[in-house]
């Protein structure tokens, strides 16, 4: 067993006996994630952990081997992006509560938001460390209709991009795959409405809605600044006024950071949080399609334990 220098875990961290790690990834990745991957299960090597590897054939795959994982696991590892790791967390908080094996990430996807939000390193040299002997760390987790998030749960434009867009184009060109049915949902234009009951006593009207846990949205821009997955609460985010122009705006104070100084968007703190209007309407979690509307979200019942620095 080898140490390193410069690693993302802490000296006494490295005197511990590395971690008994499922890796679970896709076989059929692109080139440069499958290079990503061998290069950070080079480095686990190195570090003397034991890894097990799991390849994913089809949606589910991911929920259930961290469901069905033994006892003699300590982590189960993500490689991939945020919809995978969302499939994961459901499986790991499916799984009875005493001790249940920690969420760790390789960041290999489309879009990695959770990773930036916890600041994993990419590289294999920090991240194995990381994995291995690293840092751990609890978060809080949404609950939509019985299912688990960790970043957002979003009704109105942003559901009917991520319902819409062609999962054979996000392959090709990736994020610009929701760049381009946003562009058709915008020059479309279907006015929507939304109530929006806020722990029981505030009701609001919106044209979207995007409950967040995390700060981040689309790997790169602030709906929630206050929002905190190390806390348990959730960050309703509500525009509220809707139409081509109200939208436009609402793009641009997102692009510059100032969405929150426009006076029809707002945030509000909250435990729990009721959502209906246009019953059917799509629902997005963490960035994939997931049911529809009505909704009731909350908080998850218990804290997921994640490798994190």
């Amino acid at each position: 067993m080898t140490g390193t220098s410069g690693s993302a875990a802490d000296p006494e961290s490295r005197l511990s006996p590395a971690r008994r790690l499922l890796v679970i990834h896709n076989p059929t990745a692109g080139r440069r994630q499958r290079r990503h991957l061998a290069a950070v299960l080079s480095e686990l090597q190195k570090e003397g952990a034991e890894v097990r590897l799991w390849e994913t054939a089809s949606a589910g795959d991911a929920e259930r081997a961290a469901r069905e994982c033994g006892s003699d696991i300590d982590v189960v590892v993500v490689a991939g992006g945020d919809g995978t790791i969302n499939e994961a967390i459901n499986g790991l908080m499916a799984r009875e509560p005493s001790q249940p094996p920690a969420l760790g990430i390789i960041p290999t996807g489309t879009t990695n938001v959770l990773s930036r939000d916890l600041r994993i390193p990419r590289q294999a040299d920090a991240l194995a460390p990381l994995l291995a002997r690293g840092m751990m760390r609890d978060i809080h987790v949404g609950c939509a209709n019985g299912r688990y998030f960790t970043l957002m749960c979003g009704v109105g434009m942003d559901a009917h991009i991520v319902s819409r867009t062609s999962l054979r184009l996000k392959k090709k060109i990736g994020k610009l795959a929701y760049v381009m049915q946003g562009l058709r949902e915008f020059v479309a234009g279907v006015p929507r409405r939304y109530r929006v009951e806020i722990d029981g006593a505030e009701v609001v009207e919106a044209s979207s809605v995007i409950v967040a846990k995390s700060r981040l949205y689309g790997g790169e821009f602030q709906l929630a600044p206050r929002a905190d997955i190390g806390k348990p609460e959730l960050q309703v985010c509500l525009f509220l006024r809707g139409g081509r122009l109200s939208t436009l705006l609402y793009i641009i104070g997102m692009g510059l950071g100032h969405l929150d100084h426009l006076p029809g968007y707002r945030t509000v703190a909250a435990k729990a949080v009721r959502i209906t209007g246009h019953d059917g309407d799509p629902v997005q979690l963490d960035g994939d399609p997931s049911g529809c509307l009505p909704l009731e979200i909350g908080l998850g019942k218990r804290r997921l334990s994640v490798v994190a620095p």
